[in-house]
């Protein structure tokens, strides 16, 4: 199978479009159109129709899609892998993280593995935890730093640091003028709570059903996509929330939200996950010693 002619598949299914497919590959649109037919050809299905709204994937050809994609990256990722035998690591890593870590802790750590490896290509895609996971298990990225620690028997997992969750308040909230609030005076107030998969809500869940208390249960203005939305939507004083230490003391600095810490923390952790079949590639090892050497 040549490599050529799935690259050249993927990118007119991703772009709908053979010139600019073309063009992505710095090619001509008929030397674009005779790899598609080859790849045809060779396989003895059709793999693409053109019609009113475009051109769009047979039932042979999606399914063909998704095997091109794990083919040429897997490809990809042994030509990575063969290369580190030289006397540089070079090739791709691309890192997932959840929403804390990878806005505070990840970008840092990707500092320190570029300067020992500056030849190796660093990404970085953030989202929440469940979705991370999952993105390392089909593949999609190379290993994961989350909040959560994972279940599945495929994937090898570290503690990798720790943080805590704190509660936030807005500005002039009542309960600062609490000298000794109790955990049972938060039942009160509306809640503002991070999406479901998130990491940080999963460990509040949990430390909330450790007081006897369900989130479901509890009054809460909404739920939202990030951290930073969480805090915004504090100081503008729908609800309260818990969020990481990490996030809310430059918040608290710039005085946008306020701190109980009257209230305990909710311990947490952050985990580095990989695929157990791929512990034996050379740049997650070396990956791997970067984050545990500090």
């Amino acid at each position: 199978m040549n490599l050529n002619k799935l690259d050249a598949f993927i990118l007119v299914v991703e772009k709908g479009s053979f010139s600019e497919a073309a063009a992505a590959l710095s090619s001509s649109q008929p030397a674009v159109s005779l790899k598609i037919k080859s790849l045809e050809e060779d396989l003895g299905f059709d793999l693409l129709e053109r019609g009113m709204s475009g051109i769009h994937t047979t039932p042979a050809g999606a399914l063909v899609y998704q095997a091109a994609k794990e083919i040429t990256k897997r490809w990809r990722r042994l030509e990575d892998d063969l290369l580190s035998f030289q006397d540089t690591l070079t090739g791709n890593l691309t890192i997932g993280a959840s929403t804390i870590p990878g806005t505070y802790l990840v970008p840092g750590l990707a500092k320190k593995f570029r300067d020992r490896f500056p030849k190796v290509d660093v990404s970085i895609e953030i989202s929440d935890s469940e979705d991370i996971l999952k993105k390392l298990l089909n593949q999609q990225i190379d290993a994961a730093i989350v909040g959560m620690h994972p279940v599945s028997a495929k994937l090898n997992s570290w503690q990798l640091a720790n943080d805590s969750l704190v509660l936030i308040t807005p500005n002039h909230h009542p309960l600062l003028e609490s000298a000794a609030p109790e955990f049972s005076e938060l039942q009160q107030y509306e809640f503002v709570v991070r999406e479901k998969g998130s990491g940080t809500r999963k460990r509040m869940e949990e430390y909330l059903a450790a007081h006897g208390l369900v989130l479901e249960n509890l009054p809460y203005s909404l739920s939202i996509g990030s951290t930073e939305g969480v805090i915004a939507a504090v100081e503008a004083g729908l609800g309260i929330s818990f969020i990481s230490k990490l996030a809310a003391q430059p918040a608290v600095k710039a005085n946008r939200v306020q701190m109980i810490e009257k209230i305990d923390p909710i311990q947490r952790s952050f985990y580095f996950t990989t695929l157990k079949d791929a512990d034996n590639r050379p740049i997650i090892q070396e990956f791997t010693k970067v984050l545990f050497s500090h």
